[in-house]
């Protein structure tokens, strides 16, 4: 009797642990993984530890600027491992990049504030745009300004609107854009540091800051400010704890295996009921003698 009482426990706890498993590593990862707090601030000290221009490139769009000199950079062959803050400039109808790479295992918060040029002070207000973005949305957002003073939807509008974000650019992860914006600041954390070449080998992923002060493609964006803007830029660089990779294959397969598993041994034990031996309590029956 005691045998079967454990194995009713035992079969109870392993199916309210196949329910409740996939809520517990939700938790786990909602709560380690790295997200966008109200209270968190860039703790970056003001003089940099290290060579900035090492780790970054930077790219200009301008109207004195043609295509190719404005993306001709070296490739960067170093991740961004400290802190570090930079001041940057962007001119009236044109936009300024940050090219670097960042490490899986770390997450970095961006922390940027405009403010008017006195030389070429802005008379549309201090606001203007920012857009994270990958490195083949960066060469889109390029061609986006070289056809800047054409009509971009009518040389894209042979193509159905289902079809049209794969020949025009777009945020990293689509929510990183920050517009309309004088002062913000963001967090992120990425999951892969390098891609492979149709050539062979690998290199690393470049991520591409911009800051735009040019009324582009988007409909919700920033006009131009009508001068020239400073952009303070602080970067907070920590360590994070990486859950390993299988926990992304337990949380997407236990779910629907406990959806299989649990009708399976419910069945059986519906099945099994009376089909045990059951013990038979003899009795003697008294003789009556002659």
């Amino acid at each position: 009797m005691i045998g079967v009482a454990l194995k009713k426990k035992v079969s109870a706890l392993f199916l309210n642990s196949c329910f409740l498993m996939p809520m517990v590593l939700i938790t786990i990862v909602m709560s380690i993984a790295p997200t966008v707090q109200a209270e968190s601030v860039c703790d970056v000290p003001a003089s940099n530890s290290w060579d900035v221009d090492e780790r970054t490139n930077y790219h200009y769009l301008s109207p004195s600027n043609n295509f190719f000199t404005a993306i001709d950079n070296e490739r960067i062959y170093d991740q961004i491992s400290q802190d570090f803050s930079m001041e940057i400039s962007v001119n009236n109808d044109s936009a300024t990049a940050i090219s670097m790479a960042l490490s899986p295992g770390k997450s970095y918060t961006f922390c940027y504030t405009y403010s008017g040029d006195q030389d070429s002070p802005p008379t549309n207000g201090v606001k203007a745009d920012v857009y994270l973005m990958s490195e083949g949305n960066w060469e889109f957002y390029t061609m986006n300004y070289e056809l800047r003073t054409e009509n971009w939807l009518e040389e894209i509008g042979f193509l159905p609107v289902e079809y049209r974000d794969t020949v025009t650019w777009m945020p990293f992860r689509d929510v990183h854009s920050y517009e309309k914006s004088k002062s913000d600041y963001f967090s992120i954390a990425v999951d892969t540091e390098v891609s492979s070449s149709i050539w062979g080998g690998s290199e690393l992923i470049e991520y591409y800051l911009v800051f735009d002060n040019w009324d582009n493609n988007r409909n919700t964006d920033q006009k131009a400010a009508g001068g020239s803007l400073n952009i303070e830029l602080l970067v907070d660089v920590e360590d994070r704890l990486m859950l390993p990779k299988f926990t992304a294959y337990m949380l997407v397969a236990v779910l629907p295996l406990s959806c299989l598993i649990a009708p399976l041994i419910i069945n059986s034990k519906y099945h099994s009921y009376g089909l045990g031996d059951e013990q038979i309590e003899e009795t003697e029956i008294p003789i009556l003698e002659n």
